[in-house]
């Protein structure tokens, strides 16, 4: 009898442990994660003055820049399937062409506006995220690794502020797209992630910290 139930316990032990495992998930609701990416991107600028002002009057332009630089990503686990987060960056680069809206007493238009010049620029936004293979692991009941990875995908938006060096004027950031990640988790609480997409960049990686 005192062997049985010696048996009894270890089987028990194991089946707990394996059902542990199986349970255990790199995203769950309640998460808090904190990651800093090294990134790549192009974003939307919006500002008020162009190298048409000075023959035309007013001009308001819209252009492109690439950028790169370093973000800041927060991300909430609301569900054990979707999250809620923020971003905030600083980046460099380049000011790109765009397009330019010209206007004054005598004739308005648009055109091309002259790019190329350096920038720096601080975006800020908030992003959302289904992570499915967390809900992939769920359904299947199998063993996947979801204990250590999580794929994602998801849609951000926000603004910001740039700064172009050379003519000296300030532009207001918009940025809006899809995304798409996967984190690895060495540990609990550490792993790497990588994200491609557009909006907040095209090309994100970087550490991960699980708080």
């Amino acid at each position: 009898m005192k062997r049985f139930l010696i048996g009894f316990a270890a089987v028990a032990l194991i089946l707990s442990t394996q059902m542990n495992n199986a349970q255990a998930q790199a995203f769950k609701k309640g998460d808090l994660a904190l990651s800093l990416d090294f990134v790549g991107s192009s974003m939307f600028n919006i500002n008020h003055w162009s190298s048409y002002s000075s023959t035309y009057g007013y001009a308001p332009t819209w252009r492109s820049s690439t950028n790169g630089g370093l973000n800041v990503y927060g991300e909430w686990a609301i569900h054990d399937y979707v999250s809620l987060g923020f971003i905030v960056g600083i980046q460099g680069g380049r000011y790109g062409w765009g397009t330019a809206y010209y206007g004054n007493a005598y004739s308005y238009g648009y055109g091309y506006a002259y790019g190329g010049f350096g920038m720096i620029s601080a975006p800020i936004g908030i992003k959302a995220d289904f992570h499915f293979y967390q809900f992939i692991a769920d359904k299947k009941g199998k063993d996947i690794h979801a204990d250590k990875l999580d794929i994602y995908a998801g849609i951000n938006v926000g603004s910001g502020i740039s700064y172009v060096f050379e003519p000296g004027w300030f532009n207001v950031l918009f940025f809006v797209g899809p995304e798409v990640g996967a984190r690895y988790y060495f540990t609990d609480k550490i792993g790497v992630n990588l994200e491609l997409g557009y909006g907040k960049s095209f090309v994100s990686g970087g550490v991960v910290f699980k708080m």
